[in-house]
């Protein structure tokens, strides 16, 4: 697979597009109020501890306060000495015996009002929710990851050779530092001991620095900021795989060339400073792509398409066949057909929409339970590129497919658009007819005022409405409820509201003759 990193370096925001056979499969966006914080140390002072839920909210000196869950508080002391224990990655990274009984534990036998702990953000702020931490500090390098006051050593589950796997960690073993854990990460499968021990020293010097800093500085303070996003993409996928990496700006091609001489100096030629007189995302047609991501509905070859919605609980994405009349053997070849022809396309919309909680997808239903296996299987086999944990379930009784994803920060779409003010994120706004029929309802309300001249004031569609066939709308409102009304277009307002003012005095009329929300239906 052709796989290349494209860099789009802005003055008020930075994205790095990942391509794979030049179709977009991931896309990163970073600006000054929305910096990525995962991975950031902070040293915070606890501020309330919450027995209901066993949890404490942190203060770590941003506006909303961090979220530390029991079961992220460590049983031990980063900054003591520990003894080695081997283990692998699945039981790393809070997840080892010592947390088996967290369940039983009380959050203020741990933590009261006004300690100060060093906290390492584990998810983005969401809505009004503040980034959750965890006191489980981890540095990750390039092949390594340094876990102070833990004992254990692991190696990467994703390494599949047993040969390979015992090697590293008999080396990771030998040169484990006093008082840390460590990990062998995927990548570390093929490197010597001389790589992994240059990473590693790396990772202790960071160490020494975030304890030093932890002592001089009073909470609530940042400690320790992870790689830039350019950066962690050096650490975190550069591979022999990986064709190129190309940055338009000079500033960020120096610094991310610096990094890589010191993390991956074997693949550090593959890092290109882009010198195009056309914008770069236009150069490798990514900036198309962006603007399809944005759309609900996505058109497949052969007429099917797929639709994705986002709602508060989950994301839904429905298949839909179209125009695709199928060219298969039977009606149920036609639904496989088609079925198979979105999971390709699904699976690259959640990666490059970083879609995460729960996800259901409907599939055209199908009756014969080997070609769901069928379906379930290519699916996973799709997914599996995917850089995110999930867990893909197999096809219900209703066609359906449900996985979780991890979610660690707000989607693509969320970080790059707001709220309609519209239509309030509905989706849709009133129909013309609906805001007249609720100005009616006005006009029945007033019936009793001693006023009875009025001007309404409405979008542009609603006025253009009321004047229709001669402003025969108008003259029936005026003949039902013994009035005498005029109408003015204010292209300002949105589609579902309008103003209705005393024509003679020109005061814009009280509230209550308006009824409450109930009138929305």
């Amino acid at each position: 697979m052709n796989t290349q990193v494209i860099v789009n370096k802005q003055v008020h925001e930075s994205r790095i597009a990942i391509l794979e056979d030049g179709k977009m499969v991931e896309l990163l966006v970073e600006r000054p109020d929305q910096r990525r914080m995962v991975g950031d140390i902070y040293k915070g002072k606890v501020e309330r501890v919450l027995p209901g839920i066993q949890s404490a909210f942190i203060n770590i000196g941003i506006e909303k306060r961090a979220f530390l869950h029991i079961s992220d508080v460590a049983r031990y002391d980063p900054f003591a000495d520990t003894e080695t224990e081997d283990e692998d990655e699945g039981q790393q990274r809070g997840r080892s015996r010592r947390r088996s009984s967290y369940k039983n534990d009380n959050i203020k036998e741990w933590l009261n009002p006004g300690d100060e702990i060093l906290v390492q953000i584990t998810k983005e702020p969401m809505g009004a929710k503040g980034p959750r931490c965890t006191t489980e500090i981890s540095l990750a390098g390039r092949f390594l990851v340094l876990m102070p006051g833990q004992k254990h050593v692991g190696v990467s589950r994703k390494i599949k050779s047993q040969r390979d796997r015992f090697r590293i960690r008999k080396i990771i073993r030998d040169m484990q530092p006093e008082g840390a854990g460590l990990i062998g990460r995927s990548v570390a499968e093929g490197q010597d001991k001389e790589t992994l021990e240059r990473d590693l020293e790396y990772l202790v010097k960071d160490w020494e620095k975030i304890k030093q800093k932890t002592e001089a500085f009073e909470a609530p303070a940042l400690i320790y900021r992870d790689t830039g996003m350019a950066a962690a993409m050096v650490r975190d996928l550069f591979s022999m795989d990986m064709r190129e990496f190309v940055v338009d700006s000079k500033t960020e091609y120096d610094k991310i060339k610096a990094y890589a001489h010191k993390v991956v100096p074997n693949l550090e030629e593959r890092i290109k400073l882009y010198r195009g007189k056309k914008p770069i995302f236009d150069a490798y047609d990514v900036e198309p792509q962006i603007e399809n991501m944005l759309k609900r509905k996505i058109w497949l070859k052969k007429g099917a398409y797929i639709v994705i919605d986002n709602t508060e609980a989950l994301i839904s994405i429905d298949v839909n066949s179209g125009r695709n009349v199928g060219k298969g053997h039977s009606y149920e070849d036609n639904l496989l057909q088609v079925n198979l022809a979105a999971v390709d396309e699904i699976a690259r919309q959640i990666r490059l929409r970083d879609l995460g909680g729960i996800i259901v997808i409907d599939f055209i239903d199908m009756e014969y339970e080997r070609n769901r296996q069928i379906l379930v299987d290519t699916f996973r086999k799709a997914m599996a590129e995917d850089r995110a944990k999930h867990k893909i379930l197999d096809v219900n009784d209703f066609g359906l497919i449900i996985l979780t994803r991890q979610r660690v920060q707000q989607s693509v779409i969320e970080r790059i658009s707001d709220t309609c003010p519209t239509c309030g994120g509905l989706g849709v706004v009133f129909s013309a007819v609906t805001i007249i029929a609720r100005i009616e309802r006005w006009l029945m309300r007033a019936a009793s005022s001693s006023t009875k001249s009025f001007l309404i004031v409405a979008h542009p569609v609603v006025a253009g409405e009321l004047f229709a066939e001669r402003a025969e709308r108008l003259k029936e409102l005026e003949t039902a409820y013994h009035v005498r009304l005029e109408c003015f277009a204010d292209p300002v307002l949105v589609p579902d509201d309008f103003i209705i003012l005393d024509a003679d005095t020109g005061e814009e009329m009280t509230d209550e003759f308006t009824a409450g929300s109930s009138d929305m239906a």
